[in-house]
């Protein structure tokens, strides 16, 4: 079954079903592998820095003096993020498309010297110096958004140049003939540019719980519109070019695809339930939420039927990768609509649960399907090293570090949520918490032996290896009769042809309604809030408290305290009345976090004696 994208077959044209061809001869000619090479090596050499950001970081909640000197805790995790998210995904996914745009598309891209500039700005501009300035103390504390604005403004130029080598390929060849896997890429690259500027600049100039509904928006749609959207188009990709076969239902693909682009941009206030964003924009995410969980499950299962005759465990090594990140995509997606529930967020908000979460979203679903892009790509460079005994060992060393990862980090969850709900004292929550912390950076071991055996497995090892085991993989595939539900219907595309545009104008039209929904109207909202309750003379802070302000900002304390009392009982009890929209008005950028490592410490000022906090900054443990 030929697997070559073909324009000219046939006088009606259809949506493809398969993204490349076994012999494609445009593929020496158009794609650029030293390109691939570079955001390949690149991405795993973020990787493995942004890995150890995180695991010193980690090492603090149970050997603080003997890391403490490094780095403080929070401008770690302000690394660690987005080295994650930019570093190694981003080049991840670029390197992936050098190999995917001009197949799916047929064009080459826009500009090989393009790409280099690209490459430079990515690492250069954006990673280095905005790893250097967090580490120095320059940042804002926003999350997933912790980078300074200069290095914001580099990063929004790195999104637009990556728009304009990619996407013209696409629009020269019409929409009526892409694959899916170039409707996630376009809606990746197009959305990415839109969300970035709304979570990481227009916080930092609309203060308090306002600000945190733009941020809400960015916390999610990073993964939803940047992160997810370039991972499916990863595995919608891997899978039938590692098998051989078409997907098994273009319907239900593109059925996923708007699904989730109509979906995610919805879903971000739900990281603020109970919180004094209005009751109304919750409850908005919170159905969206709910809803988004169907539309994966039609995604995965697209995914998982496309896979018949690959048997259980692929033994094409990206294939492997590929079908792991699918299992963990549907665990992650139904994890997050379960967490949007009320009931079930009262007890597990703020706590590891949420963390065990966002790690399968990072570390398992899109890094899995990351790896799965290079390794494929790396097998279609006849002149690749490619060592297939350090990649299969890589493949099990990260799947159950990150099965271990995430199953003791949401136990360690589950444990802090009961305990804070029962009123115990918060040291008690810390010391159970403390058997959790370490075997969570003791499972980082054999994720970072991985990271670093697929390194090795791409560096070393026979020319060409890649190409030849995927070639002895295939052959073992079953390839009796079609695999795909649309083989025999009759061909959709010359009634769909102008949907496609259609639904294109409405997607961001609608993301435009979604901000206006989730962002703009909780502003009016909560100025109105501010107008009838706020009092008469609302105090500016003084010198001192601008400093301690910029120091509890730079060194990420609010993700650790929150900064936010939540309108439930537990934390009423606990912490004081809850916070009103008044309290952090002035307060530009915001600090209602999303994660208590430590108590919120919203009321401590007038909980504790001014001598009690000159003690507690000098020892705080004391």
């Amino acid at each position: 079954m030929s697997e070559v994208l073909d324009a000219n077959a046939g006088s009606e044209p259809r949506p493809s079903t398969v993204p490349e061809g076994q012999n494609n001869p445009l593929q020496k000619a158009i794609t650029h592998n030293a390109l691939i090479r570079a955001h390949g090596i690149a991405a795993f050499t973020m990787l493995l820095l942004a890995v150890t950001f995180g695991i010193v970081a980690s090492l603090q909640f149970f050997l603080p003096e003997a890391t403490s000197a490094i780095a403080s805790w929070g401008r770690l995790r302000f690394a660690h993020t987005q080295g994650i998210m930019l570093g190694w995904l981003g080049n991840a996914f670029i390197a992936f498309l050098y190999l995917a745009v001009p197949i799916l598309s047929g064009r080459p891209v826009i500009s090989e010297r393009l790409g280099w500039f690209l490459f430079g700005l990515w690492n250069l501009g954006v990673l280095l110096p905005g790893w250097l300035l967090v580490l120095n103390g320059y940042s804002q504390p926003l999350e997933w958004a912790e980078f300074p604005l200069l290095v914001d403004a580099a990063m929004i130029g790195g999104l637009i140049l990556a728009a304009i080598q990619f996407l013209p390929p696409f629009f020269k060849r019409g929409f009526e003939n892409l694959y899916v896997s170039s409707w996630y890429i376009i809606g990746g690259l197009v959305f990415s540019l839109m969300s970035f500027p709304m979570g990481n600049i227009i916080p930092e100039f609309i203060p308090g719980a306002a600000g945190a509904a733009f941020s809400g928006l960015w916390i999610h749609d990073a993964v939803g519109l940047f992160v997810t959207p370039m991972a499916l188009a990863i595995l919608y990709y891997v899978v039938p070019a590692s098998t051989g076969r078409p997907i098994f239902s273009h319907f239900l693909s593109m059925l996923g695809f708007w699904g989730l682009f109509f979906l995610y941009p919805l879903n971000g206030t739900h990281h603020y339930i109970y919180s004094v964003i209005p009751m109304a924009t919750q409850n908005i995410a919170i159905l969206a939420s709910t809803m988004l969980g169907l539309v994966v499950v039609i995604v995965v299962s697209n995914l998982m039927l496309s896979q018949r005759g690959a048997g259980r465990l692929a033994k094409d090594p990206a294939l492997r990768f590929a079908s792991t990140s699918v299992l963990f995509y549907l665990i992650v997606s139904l994890q997050g609509s379960a967490q949007a529930n009320m009931g079930f967020s009262e007890t597990i908000h703020f706590t590891d649960y949420v963390i065990g979460h966002s790690h399968l979203a990072m570390l398992g679903f899109a890094t899995f399907a990351g790896i799965a892009g290079i390794l494929h790509a790396w097998q279609k460079m006849a002149d690749a090293p490619y060592h297939a005994g350090a990649i299969d060992a890589a493949y099990w060393l990260t799947t159950v570090g990150v099965i271990v990862m995430v199953s003791d980090l949401t136990l360690a969850g589950l444990a802090q949520g009961e305990l804070w709900k029962a009123g115990a004292p918060w040291v008690v929550s810390l010391r159970a918490s403390e058997p959790y912390w370490l075997i969570r950076t003791l499972s980082a071991i054999p994720i970072t032996a991985g990271f670093g055996l697929l390194c090795y497995g791409l560096l070393k090892g026979p020319r060409g290896a890649g190409a030849r085991a995927l070639a002895e993989a295939r052959a073992t595939i079953s390839q009796a009769g079609p695999s795909g539900t649309d083989q025999n219907h009759q061909n959709p595309v010359k009634a769909l042809r102008m949907s496609y545009i259609a639904a294109s104008v409405a997607g961001v039209t609608f993301f435009i309604f979604s901000v206006s929904l989730l962002g703009l109207l909780p502003q009016s909202t909560l100025n109105d809030q501010i107008a009838l309750l706020a009092p008469a003379a609302n105090l500016e802070l003084t010198a001192s408290e601008h400093r301690g302000r910029q120091i509890y900002a730079r060194e990420g304390c609010a993700y650790c305290h929150t900064q936010q009392i939540r309108f439930i009982e537990s934390d009423i009890e606990r912490f004081g009345a809850a916070t009103m929209a008044w309290e952090d008005s002035m307060e530009t950028p915001h600090m209602l976090g999303t994660r208590r490592i430590g108590p919120d410490l919203s009321r401590a000022a007038n909980t504790r004696t001014d001598q009690w906090h000159l003690a507690h900054l000098f020892a705080p443990r004391s």
